[in-house]
């Protein structure tokens, strides 16, 4: 066997473990038990060559020991790299479990979270809208899954700060809109016609939990899923109905 072969080989390996381990951590959400088995597969079939070329050099050239040398530097950081590979996973583990149990604990409770997907339930739904200044005009359109607008609402105030809202469902030709999941828009401008960006909060009793890689931790509240991060706050058992009997709704016929 050669040993310039083999030292020619041993680049080519290592090149391959140092593409690797970029792969790994650019990837490592997603593609970590794959990334790390290509890393140790790499790391063995590096070191059976290196143990190959030490058995087998020519006493009378042995191989040089600064690329011997520069050989065993990058093994190191490759093993290095496996053992970062695997801390993280462990504490990527920990963290979605620490996510989920998060969330578990809140079923059964009501919660107030940023966004515009509203979860219609037992014909009531709650929600916010929340002004950065005062604005002179505020109008709000509800609209279902299919993206078909199904009421229009005469906010109750145009100042500035958060404003609870309660919709039971009647859209704008009075008849009765199916529970579900409907998106909130909140359209606002002042005196001179520019834009004011409102926020909306959505409220709802969290039924159950969801995870998945893309999605994450998820609450589902009626026919919407929350994201965890969104929610803002826990509130009380009665809060949905003290919200719905203090918010005024105007639906336009």
């Amino acid at each position: 066997m050669s040993i310039s072969n083999l030292t020619g080989s041993n680049a080519a390996v290592i090149a391959q473990m140092n593409s690797a381990s970029s792969a790994s951590a650019a990837n490592q959400a997603n593609n970590t038990a794959t990334s790390q088995a290509q890393l140790t597969g790499n790391l063995n079939t590096f070191l059976t060559m290196l143990t190959t070329q030490l058995k087998n050099q020519d006493p009378l050239s042995p191989t040089d020991s600064t690329q011997f040398t520069n050989q065993l530097v990058q093994y190191s950081e490759v093993e290095q790299q496996i053992n970062i590979n695997s801390n993280l996973q462990t504490l990527i583990g920990l963290q979605k479990g620490s996510s989920q149990a998060t969330a578990i604990s809140y079923i059964g409770q009501a919660v107030s979270a940023t966004g515009n997907s509203l979860p219609l339930e037992n014909g009531q739904s709650n929600f916010s809208y929340t002004l950065p200044a005062n604005a002179t005009k505020v109008s709000i359109t509800l609209q279902d899954s299919a993206g078909n607008t199904v009421a229009t609402m005469s906010a109750p105030s145009a100042t500035a700060g958060t404003h609870l809202i309660s919709w039971n469902g009647t859209n704008s030709s009075g008849g009765q809109e199916p529970d579900g999941a409907y998106s909130i828009s909140v359209a606002a401008s002042d005196a001179s016609g520019n834009p004011i960006a409102a926020t909306t909060n959505v409220y709802g009793v969290v039924s159950g939990v969801t995870s998945d890689p893309t999605n994450g931790t998820q609450l589902q509240m009626g026919a919407v899923n929350v994201p965890l991060t969104n929610v803002t706050s826990i509130l009380p058992a009665s809060a949905l109905t003290s919200t719905s009997s203090s918010s005024s709704t105007n639906t336009k016929a």
